[in-house]
């Protein structure tokens, strides 16, 4: 959690616990908000100041216009930070006086130079096991490295490491992801749908299911479903189902999307977001996934979309 105080005055002494954030930015009148996280202050004369506090040694926040039109990620520490940048170039603001962020600018210049982000961010994640730039990394992208790389590089972090939230996030992924293949069996989970009912996939036992991890938010997920419409509606009828899972954190924006887009099926959601616990189970790093799981309870597929989904339903359906 960030604590700020707003100021335009110099924060001339140094203080235990605090930080001063003093930004240079060209090309915006004056006035315009600029935001760190959910906090506000206005640039003057190509200037800002934001004081605060922080209760953890580091965070990484988000310093970004009203409409995001510029955007930058950086580590925040409680020390005396300088932000400098342009209208229109936030990536290539310089930050000055985070040694975490020094850390993260070498990282990223490493892969900018060798082109390969996944194998400086894995060498990174081996040499700096106190790093928290290294369990971040590692939170971000197990589910697309997988269960098994993701359990080695967990193994190289500091207990430190282990015991920040990015590092149970990563340990919570090891625990749950089965590494699910086609060909193997399919996992049964439990989640409630929108009316609060507990939903188990094994209760589709008998039929051909699509597992279908979408969200809300998922722009190609909502493109996509008004075809996911009619052929569930061609195939409903022939021992054919859909069991949607979506990654929300929001009730209201899921119940919305259900409506709109006329996804008759059954749809859970915990509402835990990108921590969902079945996307974790199959090792969802993208959406949408999905599995078709036939009638045995066997994965037969995974991603088939549009035609492609409904010549195999034809296939093992008709």
């Amino acid at each position: 959690m960030l604590t700020f105080v707003i100021s335009t005055t110099s924060f001339s002494q140094k203080q235990k616990g605090k930080f001063e954030i003093t930004g240079k930015l060209s090309g915006f009148p004056d006035s315009t908000l600029i935001y760190l996280d959910n906090d506000s202050t206005f640039i003057i004369n190509n200037q800002f100041h934001i004081n605060g506090s922080l209760k953890e040694n580091v965070k990484y926040v988000l310093l970004r216009t009203g409409n995001f039109s510029d955007y930058k990620f950086f580590w925040l520490e409680n020390s005396a930070i300088t932000f400098n940048a342009e209208k229109g170039k936030f990536r290539d603001a310089i930050i000055i006086g985070s040694k975490t962020q020094n850390e993260q600018n070498k990282l990223d210049s490493a892969i900018k130079t060798t082109g390969n982000e996944k194998e400086q961010s894995i060498s990174f994640i081996r040499n700096h096991s106190n790093s928290i730039i290294s369990a971040n990394i590692l939170s971000v992208y197990a589910s697309t490295w997988g269960k098994n790389t993701s359990a080695v590089l967990y193994r190289k972090l500091s207990a430190q490491n282990k015991n920040t939230s990015y590092g149970k996030n990563i340990l919570e992924f090891i625990t749950l992801n089965k590494n699910v293949k086609i060909g193997d069996n399919y996992i049964d989970f439990t989640e409630p749908n929108i009316d609060g009912k507990s939903v188990n996939l094994s209760d589709f036992n008998g039929k051909v299911v699509l597992l279908e991890f979408w969200g809300s938010w998922c722009g190609p997920c909502r493109e996509g479903n008004p075809e996911l419409v009619k052929i569930y509606n061609e195939f409903k009828n022939d021992g054919f189902d859909i069991l949607g899972v979506a990654s929300e954190d929001k009730k209201e924006a899921w119940t919305a999307a259900v409506q709109k887009d006329s996804l008759t099926w059954q749809n859970v959601s915990d509402l835990k977001g990108d921590r969902n616990k079945a996307a974790l189970i199959y090792g969802v790093s993208y959406y949408p996934t999905n599995y078709l799981i036939d009638k045995n309870g066997i994965i037969i597929a995974k991603d088939l979309r549009g035609d492609a989904l409904r010549n195999k339903l034809i296939e093992i359906l008709k």
